[in-house]
């Protein structure tokens, strides 16, 4: 069994990570994180675990130069993909191509800010969110359980955020 953790759009200049985001990084077998660490500096501080990463439309030049925009590798027999970002033109589906393309069974984007889950063309389609710039959505990153080609994906909130607003600050007023 191998435990994956799945971020994406981070976009930090140094390293602020939320706490459950650290302890769970800490755990993980594998980290993959789809693009947008932002600055070199957070990259390299991912790099430190067991990365699996390309690079974003927001990374550093250094990050660019490093990483490639796709990337696939192989978990228990299974294939992953990894990319940044599709053309979210027609609700995913060429995201789907892109797994087909690269001939995975599971592909891991960013891009959108926001948790995805979708199976389309029988190809897993993951988007964990941002941890830390989250959109229409609470910050969040996923869980990968991958066990003898069987896939278990779990959903995080790692810290009170929705839209980048604190939300225990913005209830403290309804109370």
């Amino acid at each position: 069994m191998k435990r994956i953790l799945a971020v994406a759009d981070t976009h930090l200049r140094e390293w602020k990570l939320p706490e459950k985001l650290l302890e769970m990084l800490d755990n993980a077998d594998i980290v993959v994180h789809a693009g947008d660490f932002e600055s070199y500096e957070v990259y390299k501080k991912f790099s430190e675990y067991n990365l699996y990463a390309v690079a974003g439309n927001s990374d550093d030049e250094a990050v660019r130069e490093e990483l490639e925009n796709e990337l696939t590798f192989e978990v228990e027999g299974l294939r992953f993909g990894l990319v940044h970002r599709g053309n979210f033109i027609n609700q995913f589906h060429d995201l789907g191509y892109k797994a087909m393309e690269l001939d995975v069974d599971v592909l891991v984007f960013g891009h959108l800010h926001r948790f995805v889950l979708e199976e389309i063309r029988g190809k897993l389609l993951i988007c964990p969110g941002s941890p830390t710039q989250p959109r229409m959505s609470v910050a969040s990153c996923a869980e990968i359980v991958v066990n003898r080609s069987k896939v278990d994906v779990r959903y995080h909130v790692v810290q009170p955020l929705f839209c980048g607003m604190d939300v225990y600050e913005k209830l403290e007023g309804c109370r």
